[in-house]
């Protein structure tokens, strides 16, 4: 019997869902839902499983993205994905938005990655990878945490001295290339995908947990504009 896990992340304006069985992509959805993710996270759930002619009961595991980013999409998240596995009997499978998001772009081809997504208050959220492609499990080069850019930058430059070798991605390009400047180079827009995070999830089945023990990782204080 295939092992099958659905993943839902909403830590941007997107809601990302996955289904993987045994570490295999059967189908995702990704929808800019914007402030309407709570409305239509059941239909999109609901529709990816059809899809997949697959039943709530035949899910094994679920992967909740579970931070940083946005405050309101984050407890969204965290409130649909843990009724379900509470409902279900099932387990939890936490991760990260600025892993996923290196994943879905240096999984496969490898690099350096350095992800950015916006936290509020002129800071930043950030994390640094690396990958050695062929979808192998990516590295931590440094902590993910809230930054300024010229911190993050400082972090960085401490890790990867060869700015040019690093690929800077971030959730809102415009807005994030006015607080960097030129220094970061050019910074490439990504979101979200349910099948990375499905993936991910697949490869972290070892560490999940029941669903009364999930938390948010933030990264950061809340503040009005999350």
């Amino acid at each position: 019997m295939k092992e099958s896990i659905v993943s839902v992340d909403c830590c941007t304006s997107w809601a990302a869902l996955g289904l993987a069985e045994d570490g295999v992509v059967r189908g995702e959805m990704n929808v800019d839902a914007g402030r309407r993710q709570a409305e239509i996270l059941p239909a999109m759930y609901g529709c990816l499983l059809e899809s997949c002619s697959r039943r709530p009961e035949e899910v094994d595991l679920y992967g909740l993205v579970a931070g940083p980013g946005s405050f309101t999409g984050i407890k969204v998240g965290i409130s649909f994905v843990t009724f379900l596995a509470w409902a279900g009997g099932k387990k939890v499978v936490p991760l990260s938005s600025l892993e996923c998001m290196a994943f879905e772009r240096i999984g496969r081809t490898g690099g350096v990655a350095a992800i950015v997504l916006q936290g509020g208050g002129g800071r930043i959220c950030g994390g640094l990878f690396t990958s050695k492609g062929g979808l192998s499990p990516l590295t931590r080069l440094m902590p993910d945490g809230a930054y300024s850019p010229a911190d993050f930058m400082d972090a960085v430059s401490a890790v990867a001295p060869n700015l040019k070798e690093v690929q800077w991605m971030t959730d809102r390009p415009e807005k994030t290339g006015r607080q960097f400047g030129e220094g970061a180079g050019f910074f490439v827009g990504v979101r979200p995908s349910g099948a990375a995070a499905a993936i991910l999830a697949h490869m972290r089945r070892q560490d999940a947990i029941p669903p009364d023990r999930v938390r948010a990782e933030y990264l950061r204080d809340p503040d009005t504009g999350a």
